[in-house]
């Protein structure tokens, strides 16, 4: 279940879709817990309910289908996810901790760095366009060398 815009800013409705079906099942004209409350006691079968943040829906699930596992939207998770970080964030850059901790790696670099390490260059397949295209690049090449 998920809210529905009639009309942006104006209207809105709820959608309910069968996630496994793949199609839609019903709209309910608004989105009020009481509204959809009604629905389950016409329509039972759904063992589980995937909902947005609402409230309302969240209240709604509860009075009408209390048995039903009720599970969050992969979007509406995402959202969660992205608002904790964004806060978590906000809070350390406000109290300096991130700055703190690389002014601590300031006074760490002045170690000797470690030595690079080299790795062998990596090998292309010997296959007919690699060899093609080694073929054109040293082709290239000799006619730079001629001018």
């Amino acid at each position: 279940m998920d809210e529905l815009a009639f009309r942006k800013g104006c209207a809105y409705g709820t959608v309910l879709v069968d996630v496994e079906a793949r199609r839609g099942v019903d709209v309910l004209p608004d989105r009020t817990s009481e509204t959809f409350a009604a629905w389950p006691a016409k329509h039972s079968g759904a063992g589980i309910i995937c909902r947005d943040r609402a409230n309302a829906y969240t209240k709604a699930v509860k009075e009408a289908a209390p048995d039903v596992l009720e599970v969050a939207g992969r979007r509406h998770l995402l959202q969660n996810l992205s608002a904790a970080v964004k806060k978590t964030c906000h809070q350390h850059r406000n109290r300096n901790c991130l700055r703190k901790h690389t002014e601590e790696e300031a006074t760490v670099a002045n170690l000797p760095e470690p030595p690079p390490m080299l790795l062998p260059p990596a090998e292309l397949p010997r296959t007919q366009i690699v060899e093609r295209i080694r073929h054109r690049y040293e082709d290239i090449h000799r006619l730079l060398e001629k001018g």
